[in-house]
């Protein structure tokens, strides 16, 4: 998501190089439970990653990916190509158009990184401040997913005021980038949000 005054965040995310995606990394691509979603829901998110993976390697190399797709599944996915470190939905105008469209919590928002990292505070800023979103994942090159979810519990000022507080100190210097990803997945779930990843 293209944020304004993301450019130090952008250059956190550049500190691990770009792994190259192979077939057994596609293959491997785990199903991931989260809770409150169906089976069905989360195998229909296990394939689609499966298929930005693909997509990223045979088409994008290996750079990143994102789908674009509605939780209830009615809709084609809305793919977008990006670079090694950002994809931006704002440059495809079918995405721009599900969002202008959707309602709160109704888009799933899935795509990969080309390093081993899971979430950038890019994304989690993404996630809280993009009402429409409702579930954000990442899956890595090599196969690994890290899913978000806004539950029925979800509290936007409470989440906004966690992140908040872990950014201050980010942009202080107190958190380094991953050290600050990590304090917000443990305490997420105050919020209402879910955090789901694979074994």
């Amino acid at each position: 998501m293209k944020l304004n005054g993301g450019g130090e965040l952008e250059q956190a995310k550049k500190r691990d190089h770009k792994i190259f995606i192979t077939d057994i990394a596609i293959d491997k691509v785990p199903y991931v439970a989260v809770d409150e979603l169906s089976r069905t829901l989360c195998e229909a998110i296990q394939n689609e990653h499966k298929e930005i993976l693909r997509i990223s390697q045979t088409k994008n190399d290996s750079n990143e990916v994102l789908t674009l797709m509605p939780i209830n599944l009615k809709e084609t996915p809305i793919r977008v190509l990006g670079n090694e470190f950002r994809v931006d939905p704002n440059t495809h105008p079918q995405a721009i158009s599900l969002f202008s469209r959707s309602n709160r919590q109704e888009i799933m928002y899935l795509h990969n990184h080309p390093s081993t990292n899971s979430f950038s505070l890019v994304d989690i800023m993404a996630f809280i401040s993009q009402g429409e979103i409702s579930l954000l994942s990442v899956v890595t090159n090599q196969g690994e997913v890290y899913i978000l979810y806004k539950s029925s519990k979800y509290d936007f000022s409470v989440s906004s005021e966690l992140f908040k507080e872990i950014y201050m100190n980010y942009q202080a210097g107190v958190l380094e980038h991953g050290a600050a990803v990590k304090k917000f997945l443990k305490i997420c779930m105050k919020g209402g949000v879910i955090y789901a990843e694979s074994n």
